[in-house]
């Protein structure tokens, strides 16, 4: 009963602290916008020469929308994390997300552990953040390595289609028709934009914003290029399908060259997981000293920091960017 009260109190409590937070920041990220609004790219006098080539201006684009979402607070990071992952829930959801799972976090640490409570609230926060984070990596990163396969495909039906002497609407229209998934959404926003009277090269710097891979800022960059010194748009789409699918190629390679450092890692990785489970089913009582014990616990802390240590490296030592 006394169990079931406190995770009562502790989900109250961080359902509370996230609203207060969603309504204050978005109060002050209503502010924020308007005053960029006042002195962003198109106020006169605002910026350079240099800042209004269209070459510059993708580059700029992304940066302002990026330093947008930095000034947004929380409410800004989590929307822009949300709509990476590409799912429909807002940055309240996921802040209430993130509060059942610190909640569940501090009720079993409260009921296994002797810590503290600001230490177990400060691990609880810490976790609920780091799980929500994982899932949006997890999420956005499939969701974008399907946008990176299809593009060299999109890209040469949408040249086929200029080739052809088709409208630039009507060939995005057709690249969306025969795509799926996060490759048609985009493709048909573009067509959209590029409907109502946006540029070619603005509609896809927006998309390489939503984007953020280097494949759409090639694009981006491209048909920057393209639009301010002139040529041929479709032999310009074609290059860059040539050099996406050689890219990807590339990629493939590393990541089979590398396969044997992965597997070592992942091995290496959970091998003291797997000896702490097996020895805590053999004999529970052996590591009881480092959840009950102070210096059990200073030492299960160091430990598991050291440990938290050589899995980042191993992992950043063996992903390769290409």
């Amino acid at each position: 009963m006394a169990s079931a009260a406190l995770f009562l109190l502790i989900f109250t409590g961080c359902l509370t602290v996230g609203t207060i937070g969603v309504m204050l920041t978005d109060r002050r990220r209503r502010t924020r916008r308007a005053r960029l609004v006042r002195y962003s790219a198109d106020h006169p006098g605002a910026t350079s020469e240099l800042v209004r080539k269209r070459v510059s201006q993708t580059t700029n684009t992304v940066a302002q929308a990026a330093l947008k979402q930095r000034q947004a607070g929380v409410q800004g990071l989590l929307q822009r994390r949300v709509r990476e992952a590409g799912l429909s829930m807002s940055p309240l959801s996921s802040l209430l997300v993130m509060g059942l799972i610190a909640a569940l976090t501090c009720v079993g640490l409260t009921m296994t552990t002797p810590l503290s409570m600001p230490l177990v609230g400060l691990i609880s926060v810490g976790s609920g953040w780091i799980v929500l984070n994982a899932v949006f990596d997890v999420l956005s990163a499939r969701r974008i390595r399907r946008f990176t396969e299809a593009l060299p495909d999109c890209l040469d039906v949408f040249a086929r289609g200029l080739r052809a002497g088709q409208p630039l609407s009507e060939a995005l229209g057709l690249v969306a028709n025969h795509s799926s998934g996060i490759a048609q959404e985009e493709f048909l926003r573009c067509r959209d934009e590029h409907r109502v009277g946006r540029p070619l090269d603005e509609t896809l710097a927006s998309m390489a914003d939503r984007i953020a891979t280097a494949e759409a800022r090639f694009i981006a960059v491209a048909t920057n290029l393209q639009a301010e010194t002139g040529g041929n748009l479709v032999e310009t789409l074609e290059n860059l399908a040539v050099l996406l699918r050689d890219r990807r190629k590339l990629r493939k390679k590393a990541a089979a060259l590398s396969a044997e450092t992965r597997v070592s890692a992942v091995i290496l990785s959970s091998l003291p997981f797997g000896i702490g489970l097996i020895i805590f089913v053999l004999n529970p009582g052996y590591l009881a000293p480092l959840i009950q014990d102070a210096r059990g616990i200073l030492l299960a802390t160091v430990g598991g920091l050291s440990l938290c240590l050589g899995i980042f490296s191993m992992y950043k030592l063996s992903r390769i960017d290409v």
